[in-house]
């Protein structure tokens, strides 16, 4: 997958996050890309900015289209956690869907991620 996108979201709670969008395949360079129109898969991550240069960026929560359909991926769940780690969504999530989806609840998610691994 290609970045596509990053958004600085601003630190909370004492760490600092962003969003970051990629795509499959890269765009070429000047091409006016739509993700939805152009590429294969897309997706927006939630990562915690790892403090550098001792801790690596953690992804949070994923949302993509890889696997056929859209679908969220709740990477801050522990692997024993009784709640599934994928969700699948409607047809209709659009790249742009999934950037605004994760920008208005994405202290949620870190509040998530902070009580099952903190």
């Amino acid at each position: 997958m290609y970045s596509f996108e990053s958004i600085d979201l601003g630190t909370y709670r004492g760490d600092d996050y962003f969003l970051l969008g990629f795509v499959e395949p890269e765009p070429f360079e000047g091409e006016d890309y739509d993700p939805d129109e152009d590429a294969e898969n897309y997706g927006v991550t939630l990562v915690r900015e790892g403090t550098y240069p001792l801790e690596e960026n953690v992804e949070i929560v994923r949302m993509d289209t890889a696997h056929g359909r859209p679908h969220m991926d709740l990477v801050y769940l522990p692997d024993d956690a009784d709640e599934d780690r994928k969700v699948w969504l409607e047809d209709g999530y659009t790249y742009e869907r999934m950037k605004r989806y994760l920008l208005v609840h994405w202290e949620t998610f870190a509040d998530r991620y902070i009580r099952y691994n903190e």
